[in-house]
């Protein structure tokens, strides 16, 4: 499993990791053009990139049975320098433990939260901490607005309003599920340091999208909002932002107030915002899709011709799994295979199976041929060959009836 899953976590992190990198670009620029509402809702590109990395690559292969034709003898196999399937392990082991912190980090953050917050006591549309917990809304399911003790004391009764609308906004719009969404992502990508600073711009554009729908409905009252903003922080610290939606972020408030001087974009810059959004999003998907399925570097094809040993068995049965086989041409032909530069096939005998993938290399003449050894489903090999077309190349694990001995020969497919 963690052969598999390994590659995958980290071609996801890659696709992911260039997409956060297009956002850090894009999203000031976005956000000057169509407002702040754009900005925040680009970051759904991230996980339509991350999605197009998880499509699988090929179609179910065909399968055919082929009886071994002919014995061969035993080769020294020639094995590049490779990963191997104990490293594989302690990688997987090693982002399995962070992710497992990770997550009990968020959990006991969130708790802590709602025990410092203390008893919660009802007061009309809020909820009054006992503490200096909020403004802030709380909760995924049934969502509520917390504010600190001295909430009356510390707003004015118009300020006071303009941050329950800033929360309610953020109920209606669900952005407490999107800050959970974010908060696995981060745990799940805990080794990527752009997963930290994605997930930190994604929560001040939430902000400011915030903002800037509470301004659309109050347009003449951003002097008094800037105030409340003001007041909140110069008032006592945000106890962890975590998945909630904080009146007072970590975010800088010079920025929140800055953007309040902005014009409210009209229904003409809202429109053409969806529309850039739109291409965007369709544009970063198909790229990504694009460089996914040319990971595999499609160079021709190539004619593998197969000798198969398993044990001390000359004529044990094996088992071929390709997109293309080849045609016998007598009933003493050799097995062959015909794939594509990148595309994997598979060959078992008695409990061995061998995942091999052929790509030209730099030299003239040469491709790489990297294999995957498995033993009754275990990972046992990485081998890499530099093999001469039209030359035997031969990678042979374990000794006597337990070895396994698979000789190849590459031609190009005319």
């Amino acid at each position: 499993m963690a052969s598999e899953l390994m590659p995958l976590l980290l071609r996801v992190a890659l696709f992911a990791s260039a997409a956060i990198v297009l956002l850090l670009l894009v999203r000031r620029p976005l956000r000057r053009a169509f407002g702040a509402a754009a900005a925040y809702q680009a970051w759904m590109i991230v996980p339509f990139v991350a999605a197009a990395a998880l499509i699988p690559e090929r179609a179910a292969p065909q399968v055919l049975l082929v009886p071994a034709l002919q014995s061969v003898q035993a080769m020294a196999a020639q094995a590049a320098p490779s990963t191997a399937p104990g490293g594989i392990d302690m990688l997987f082991a090693l982002w399995a433990t962070g992710t497992l912190t990770s997550l009990c980090w968020l959990i006991v953050a969130h708790q802590a939260y709602l025990r410092r917050a203390g008893p919660l006591t009802r007061h009309g549309q809020v909820y009054v901490s006992q503490a200096d917990a909020g403004p802030a809304s709380v909760g995924l399911l049934r969502p509520k607005i917390v504010v600190p003790r001295d909430f009356a004391e510390r707003y004015t009764p118009r300020e006071q309003a303009l941050v329950i609308a800033h929360e309610q906004t953020h109920i209606a719009r669900h952005d407490a599920i999107a800050n959970l969404a974010a908060a696995l992502f981060q745990c799940v990508f805990w080794f990527n340091p752009l997963a930290y600073a994605g997930v930190r711009a994604m929560r001040q554009d939430q902000e400011l999208a915030c903002d800037a729908a509470v301004m659309r409905r109050h347009p003449q009252q951003r002097r008094i909002y800037a105030e409340a903003l003001l007041k909140s922080h110069a008032g006592p610290s945000s106890m962890g932002a975590g998945i909630h939606c904080h009146w007072q972020p970590t975010h800088p408030t010079k920025e929140r107030i800055m953007h309040l001087q902005h014009t409210t974009p009209g229904i003409v810059r809202r429109i053409a915002g969806r529309c850039a959004l739109a291409l965007l999003a369709a544009g970063s998907f198909g790229t990504a899709l694009g460089v996914h399925a040319g990971q595999a570097p499609i160079a021709g094809a190539y004619s593998v011709t197969l000798l198969v040993k398993a044990g001390a068995k000359t004529d044990a049965p094996f088992r071929i799994q390709a997109d293309t086989l080849g045609k016998r041409d007598g009933d003493f032909a050799l097995p062959r295979v015909v794939t594509e530069a990148g595309k994997p096939f598979s060959v078992s005998s008695e409990g061995w199976r061998a995942d091999v993938t052929v790509r030209p290399a730099d030299a003239a003449n040469t491709v790489w041929l990297a294999a995957r050894l498995f033993r009754d489903k275990e990972l046992v090999g990485t081998p890499t060959l530099l093999a001469r077309l039209g030359e035997r190349a031969t990678v042979k694990v374990g000794e006597g009836d337990k070895s396994f001995t698979l000789s190849m020969t590459v031609t190009p497919q005319r």
